[in-house]
């Protein structure tokens, strides 16, 4: 009787132990997954903000390329229409980048 007694208690205890490592395992298998949801999110907020700055960064990159100051132009127009004279490629260059002084101010070759 003791020896089914053991038996029973033995089963008992085993089947405890069973559902205490299924319950673990269910509770390791919620972290992960809570933990690759939260991952998923940060990467998706991660990917919307590098396609925005790349969009907005490509957009300055173009009109700040596109940009020149309306006192070279006036010079640069100048320069090309002289009449009678053909105006150097490295003039029109060369004044497409204005040179700056000190103080921040256009340094005018008139």
């Amino acid at each position: 009787m003791t020896r089914l007694f053991l038996a029973v208690v033995g089963v008992a205890l085993l089947a405890l132990v069973a559902l205490g490592v299924l319950w673990l395992a269910g509770q390791v298998l919620l972290g992960i997954g809570v933990f690759a949801v939260g991952l998923a999110g940060v990467l998706l907020r991660l990917l919307w903000f590098l396609l925005v700055a790349g969009a907005l960064g490509g957009a300055v990159y173009f009109v700040s390329s596109a940009w020149r100051p309306a006192a070279n132009r006036a010079v640069a127009r100048r320069v090309a229409q002289t009449p009678g004279e053909q105006a150097p490629a490295q003039t029109l260059v060369a004044s497409a980048v204005p040179e700056l002084r000190l103080d921040g101010q256009a340094v005018r070759h008139d």
